[in-house]
């Protein structure tokens, strides 16, 4: 008669708990889905600023080389014109 008192006193224990585990799972999972769901929100969002990003930065690098070409040519006229004036200076100097 003994083991069927401590059995039910077990089996009511676990009852209990196991109903505790439940609830709180229940309302955990109310409180995550929410938090879960902004962060699918929130990782679209970064991805396509990321994509955004990558596009200018390619914009970026191909103004970058178009400019620099020009930048290029303009530096290799002023260098042109310092090179052919040190000559200038050398040519008459030496005569």
């Amino acid at each position: 008669m003994e083991t069927l008192v401590h059995a039910d006193i077990f089996f009511l224990i676990t009852s209990i708990f196991v109903g505790v585990l439940i609830v709180g799972s229940a309302v955990s999972l109310f409180f995550i889905i929410p938090i879960l769901r902004d962060l699918r929100h929130l990782s679209a969002v970064a991805r396509r600023e990321g994509d955004k990003i990558a596009g200018d930065i390619d914009d970026l690098r191909d103004a970058a080389r178009e400019e620099g070409v020009k930048v290029r040519s303009i530096f290799d006229f002023v260098l042109g014109l310092f090179i052919r004036r040190q000559d200038l200076k050398r040519k008459k100097t030496t005569n």
